[in-house]
């Protein structure tokens, strides 16, 4: 048996998994395939100046409804869209007995997203159909569920998703990126939103490190705005894109800033 064996063998006996680090051309490929997916649209900041606040484009006044998977500790971004544009959101989290403010413009379900239904779970497209909303109505997608965007994500068709005008993602442990099965993962899923959307935005969560390797630099946690490709079309300016963008703020006030490496959309 070689050492690198053992080395495996002994890992794995303490819950630790050895693989090797992946090429970085493939991974350069999928920052490049991101890259060209970036539009530059007039953005809204919603949610309070920090953690809960996100970027989205100027479409607002269109949107009757919001899915909000992972309620937490704050409800600021349904609330404002509640208060200002008179969207409805329907929330769902089964780590939490009801959102932490209330508003008639809320419907609160006790179940976390995911890839089956039982007591503690339901379905994206699932919980969906369930709803009031219909796909004639503008409705966008607030999700942060902390990993389970990867599973959600896979589980759920590119034509479901494109009931939603916008999407804004929170994506976590990014910097997995480097290891192979990762890689075929998140491009799946990339390329499956592709095909109806753009990226408008991205922003790093400044709570974690930037991982890097060979001149390739990636957040731990980042949170894009998707837009719909035909909104894309409508709302692109000519504006260069530029980041961080002037709305951005920290999401963690005492933690020191992340500004998104240059790779991911100077071009």
């Amino acid at each position: 048996m070689d050492i690198l064996t053992q080395i495996k063998r002994i890992a794995f006996k303490r819950r630790l998994i050895l693989r090797k680090v992946k090429p970085t051309s493939p991974i350069r490929e999928f920052i490049y395939r991101f890259r060209d997916k970036y539009v530059s649209v007039d953005l809204l900041r919603i949610g309070g100046e920090h953690d809960g606040g996100y970027l989205l484009p100027d479409v607002l006044k269109d949107i009757e409804y919001c899915f909000s998977p992972g309620v937490d500790y704050t409800s600021n971004f349904e609330s404002e869209i509640s208060r200002k544009y008179g969207i409805k959101s329907f929330m769902a989290d089964a780590s939490v007995d009801a959102p932490p403010i209330l508003d008639e413009n809320f419907e609160f379900i006790r179940k976390f997203i995911g890839t089956r239904i039982d007591d503690s779970y339901i379905t994206l497209s699932d919980w969906y159909s369930q709803s009031t909303a219909h796909s004639q109505s503008g409705i966008i997608l607030q999700m942060d569920i902390e990993g389970g965007e990867y599973d959600v994500l896979t589980f759920e068709s590119a034509e479901f998703l494109a009931n939603f005008s916008v999407m804004v993602i929170e994506f976590h442990d990014l910097n997995n990126i480097f290891e192979p099965f990762f890689l075929t993962i998140l491009s799946s899923i990339f390329e499956k939103i592709y095909k109806y959307f753009s990226i408008c935005h991205i922003h790093p969560n400044n709570c974690c490190d930037i991982t890097s390797l060979d001149g390739i630099d990636v957040p731990r946690i980042v949170e894009i705005t998707f837009i719909r490709n035909d909104l894309a079309t409508e709302l692109k300016n000519n504006n260069k894109i530029n980041l961080p963008h002037a709305l951005d703020r920290k999401n963690v006030v005492d933690c020191e800033e992340l500004v998104m490496p240059e790779i991911w959309w100077k071009t």
